[in-house]
């Protein structure tokens, strides 16, 4: 996390030579724009999973996520532009454009984070950030500023119903019932832990057990093997993948774990399971 932010704008010049940074448990305090100069970059949020490359960019509001970062070769790289901003910089920047929420969209984006794929302008406006920051160098606390509005005006003019959603994203929360389902069931392919959606969902693991318990009526662990082996037994049925592709695509790393708990539910391997719905 960087420093508090001066005018409630902090932009930062982040490089990694580590090939792989593993899921990171990132509390945001504030918004950002991780502006991807180099390598590739995977969230987890409490209702998706997104993965990009450098010809992409994110923006994350504040909140719970989980972050891997890659460099795309042995030699390579991570490198990525971070441009903090707080709630009160968000709000001043619609008080001074109160237009833009009069004539765009008010449909809200869809999740607390969304990419945008950099078009040439884009690419040339993280070029000058990437320029004007390095080797160390401080950008004063004004220009800042300045680069955030521009981009942010930028935006709304390509990406019009995802900027008028910000202000409604901006106050997501995952405190009400609903919202805790939804994070349950957009993970059941994913291979994150009980913990880490407890993490998601900025509660407790202890809360996070109380809760799932109320809504499904059995402990997480147990409703999401069953959910996981229903949707495997599903794809053997359409014959359309191996056992060994649908292993990896419901969130098992390996095949020998995943055809335990196949049998253990079905009473067969994943692959005699297979051979009698041919």
């Amino acid at each position: 996390m960087p420093e508090e932010p001066i005018n409630g704008v902090r932009i930062v010049n982040y490089h990694s030579k580590a090939n792989e940074i593993v899921r990171s448990r990132i509390i945001l305090q504030y918004h950002l724009f991780s502006l991807l100069v180099e390598g590739q970059k995977s969230v987890h949020t409490p209702h998706s999973h997104i993965q990009i490359a450098d010809d992409h960019f994110l923006l994350l509001t504040s909140g719970h996520y989980l972050m891997t970062e890659k460099t795309i070769s042995p030699q390579g790289n991570y490198q990525s532009i971070l441009l903090f901003f707080t709630q009160e910089a968000l709000s001043s920047f619609f008080h001074k454009y109160p237009d833009l929420l009069l004539t765009t969209s008010t449909q809200q984006a869809n999740g607390c984070v969304q990419a945008f794929a950099k078009d040439d302008f884009l690419k040339g406006f993280i070029q000058s950030l990437s320029l004007m920051t390095a080797d160390g160098y401080k950008i004063p606390a004004a220009l800042q500023a300045l680069k955030l509005e521009e981009l942010l005006l930028y935006l709304a003019h390509k990406h019009p119903a995802q900027l008028a959603g910000l202000r409604a994203l901006a106050k997501h929360s995952c405190e009400t019932d609903q919202a805790l389902k939804n994070l349950v069931e957009s993970h059941i392919e994913s291979n994150i832990t009980m913990e880490e959606l407890a993490f998601l969902s900025n509660i407790s693991f202890s809360t996070f057990k109380r809760r799932f318990l109320k809504l499904y009526g059995m402990p997480p662990s147990k409703w999401f093997l069953q959910k996981k082996m229903e949707h495997a037994a599903a794809l053997l049925r359409l014959g359309k993948e191996k056992p060994g592709e649908i292993c990896y695509k419901i969130g098992y790393e390996n095949h020998s774990s995943f055809s335990y708990s196949f049998k253990q539910m079905y009473g067969v391997t994943p692959k005699e399971y297979s051979n009698r719905h041919m």
